[in-house]
């Protein structure tokens, strides 16, 4: 989920835009979409830690 995240955010689609085609697939919250924050701060990790692998 987060490389379909990425990619989608590489290709300059909001951030909104990008929680709304996302689903979660597993928990409590199955098949429903991950908030806008989490995307960000999913975001925001992944970045981070490619960061600091470099």
């Amino acid at each position: 989920m987060l490389t379909f995240a990425q990619a989608l955010k590489d290709k300059g689609v909001p951030v909104p835009e990008i929680a709304r085609k996302l689903t979660i697939k597993s928990g409590k919250n199955k098949d429903q979409h991950p908030s806008v924050a989490s995307v960000y701060r999913a975001l925001a990790e992944a970045e981070q830690e490619t960061r600091a692998a470099s």
